[in-house]
């Protein structure tokens, strides 16, 4: 009987540490890679303000036209997201975070939304497990992005 009272309360320590357990940053000490060039992390600096309705800036007209837009500015209980589109052409050619939250699962879910948004061309993408809120906020920016676009 002794020896159940221990093992249960080792269990529930146990499912509490897991519970509240948050990730940090991924170091990966093996190999240091520079991410992909469609993938850009935020600044440090201060963030540009935010703006009623997203921009659009663009080169002269031509079938490769490079265009840039940038989405709305998503809040969460998180964090802020904002992402920045490049085009070329018709495709989808760079997102860049102009805001994102500093801590939690953010840090890891973000750049595998970038990931799968390059993939899919769209922000028709799956939400991260954990990272729920932070995932709606990211392709609610993204699509008020590729909406621009279309705007133009």
């Amino acid at each position: 009987m002794k020896r159940t009272i221990f093992v249960v309360a080792l269990s529930i320590a146990g499912f509490i540490a897991v519970w509240r357990f948050e990730p940090g940053p991924v170091h990966n000490t093996a190999v240091a890679q520079a991410p992909p060039p469609s993938i850009v992390a935020p600044s440090t600096s201060a963030a540009p303000p935010a703006s009623p309705s997203p921009s659009t800036t663009s080169t002269p007209d031509s079938t490769n036209a490079t265009v840039t837009t940038q989405g709305s500015v998503e809040s969460s209980n998180y964090g802020t997201v904002q992402v920045q589109v490049t085009f070329t052409g018709a495709r989808l050619a760079a997102i860049t975070l102009l805001q994102a939250p500093d801590g939690g699962r953010a840090l890891t879910a973000l750049p595998r939304l970038q990931e799968e948004a390059m993939k899919a061309q769209s922000a028709d993408i799956d939400t991260i497990t954990g990272a729920t809120e932070t995932s709606e906020s990211y392709k609610t920016s993204l699509q008020a992005a590729i909406d621009a676009r279309g705007n133009r």
